[in-house]
């Protein structure tokens, strides 16, 4: 999924498999909109289905309110992925800029 704040990807630390999304506070101020959204849940549901650690590089202003609700419900499709990775993947949080 191209763009929208948010960069995405796979690789390997010490031959083992990451997975890692980053937000662009350049983009909008890394506000979180629906695709925004939907491009860190595929990354997360990639990382547990073959069990590997999560690392999320934060850096928001929020929501998008453009989007009303619409980014607001991201947000839950995202702490879902949290909850349900709880235990099951390591997930690695770096909290920067202004949501710090």
């Amino acid at each position: 999924i191209p763009g929208d704040g948010v960069i995405t990807g796979q690789g390997l630390i010490n031959g083992r498999p990451v997975f890692v999304f980053s937000q662009d506070f350049t983009v909008f101020g890394g506000s979180l909109s629906s695709m925004h959204a939907r491009k860190i849940c595929k990354i997360m549901d990639k990382a547990v289905s073959v069990g590997a650690p999560i690392i999320g590089l934060n850096d928001s202003g929020g929501a998008r309110i453009q989007e009303e609700v619409d980014s607001l419900a991201g947000y839950a499709d995202i702490f879902l992925r949290n909850v349900m990775s709880s235990g099951v993947v390591p997930q690695i949080s770096l909290i920067m800029g202004p949501c710090a």
